[in-house]
């Protein structure tokens, strides 16, 4: 991905840590980058300074390859370290893979996989449908940064 639906993502990403520092929040996210490597930006059971996390969103960058198993194994392995009862992941990606593996054969140690999908496309709508089911959980279309805020509401309730 690139330009807008980084943007997308980095908002996603900004609005889930800001409401769980919000008193009386159920939400510990851990935040995790991905393109041909992995950065884990805010790791499960930290809380960075939002404007430091925030910062280190809006200055991602789309480029290089797409490995969505890859970055699916470090979801799950910050979610093994995480309380409670379901082991919940949000991925923003078009979910085209450009390297690595099958991301469905990766889904182990994350209970539910939702996906909000930037890309327009029907391949990519398509597949981002199929990961999300594999996950056990839905897929929603974000074209525009005004649908990021209801796309997450409707996943998180």
């Amino acid at each position: 991905m690139a330009g807008p639906g980084v943007a997308m993502a980095a908002v996603a990403a900004a609005a889930v840590v800001l409401a769980s520092d919000s008193s009386g929040s159920r939400l510990a996210p851990s935040v995790i980058a991905f393109s041909g490597e992995v950065r884990v930006l805010q790791p499960q059971g930290t809380r960075r300074p939002p404007e430091d996390l925030i910062g280190d969103l809006v200055g991602l960058r789309g480029r290089g390859v797409t490995d969505l198993a890859q970055a699916l194994r470090a979801a799950a392995a910050q979610l093994a370290r995480a309380d409670g009862d379901e082991r919940v992941a949000v991925l923003l990606s078009d979910c085209l893979r450009t390297a690595g593996g099958d991301p469905a054969a990766a889904l182990q140690g994350i209970d539910r996989l939702h996906v909000l999908c930037p890309a327009d496309g029907p391949e990519a709508q398509r597949t981002a449908a199929a990961l999300a089911r594999a996950g056990g959980g839905t897929s929603r279309p974000v074209a525009a940064l005004a649908d990021v805020t209801p796309a997450l509401r409707h996943l998180l309730s």
